[in-house]
């Protein structure tokens, strides 16, 4: 009985043994697990561009960048390299801190595998040069620089007024406010008003469906050869580009 009981331990470590040995081989021959993406920010406060990488991405890839709110848009949208790098430049906003979400495409499913926090760039011109600078000339809108951040939630196409239409902005000194479309439609309102107050402005016109508020508009750039826009309509939020009027 004893020798019996010998055998049956002997030949149970035996097994025991064997299943520890397929176990290790298994993983051992098993491949590498798929690596998560890498996702890395470096901020340029002077140059106010945040520049983000994904790294570790199976080449081709798609990834985008979503502002990580309800009804926000994609911002920006590539392919990793063949090193398994997507590579993205973002701008500063003035005054407005911008959260994206970085999302990859697999198997035709989006999976988010970070949330970035893009710090608000601040309004480095004084309230006088602003209304000087605004004042100084006509602005003719810029389509590839005009862009949907968040799409509001009526049926108003704000998208469509924003990114389509043709369209002039007069700042007057007194506060009187021009507006002209002239392309798809014609439209002009020359009744509009605008105000400043500390640095963020507010713009009163009509477009042909009835008023139009712009509220919290912030200057995101300014010079004599540029203007951006940052525009609140309704519940949505908009980037409007123009150039001088020539």
């Amino acid at each position: 009985m004893k020798k019996n009981v010998c055998n049956f331990l002997a030949v149970l470590c035996l097994l025991m043994g064997t299943v520890t040995m397929v176990s290790c081989s298994k993983d051992d021959d098993a491949p590498g697990g798929k690596q998560d993406p890498v996702v890395q920010m470096n901020l340029d406060e002077k140059a106010k561009t945040a520049t983000i990488a994904v790294n570790k991405l199976d080449a081709n890839t798609h990834v985008q960048l979503v502002y990580a709110t309800t009804r926000g848009q994609v911002l920006a949208e590539g392919f990793a390299d063949d090193k398994g790098t997507a590579l993205f430049k973002v701008e500063q906003l003035v005054g407005y801190e911008q959260i994206l979400k970085v999302v990859v495409q697999e198997n035709e499913r989006g999976k988010t595998v970070k949330e970035l926090k893009i710090p608000a760039a601040t309004q480095q011109l004084t309230e006088q040069q602003l209304q000087s600078l605004l004042t100084k000339q006509a602005w003719n809108s810029v389509a590839k620089k005009s862009r949907v951040l968040i799409k509001n939630s009526d049926k108003t196409p704000y998208d469509r007024l924003v990114g389509e239409a043709q369209k002039t902005f007069k700042f007057e000194t007194g506060g009187k406010f021009i507006f002209t479309v002239s392309s798809p439609m014609k439209h002009f309102d020359d009744k509009g008003t605008w105000t400043i107050s500390n640095k963020v402005l507010t713009i009163s016109t009509r477009i042909p469906i009835g008023p139009l508020e712009m509220k919290n508009v912030r200057v995101n750039k300014l010079t004599d050869s540029e203007l951006s826009l940052l525009v609140e309509l309704s519940d949505g939020l908009f980037l409007m580009g123009f150039e001088p009027e020539k």
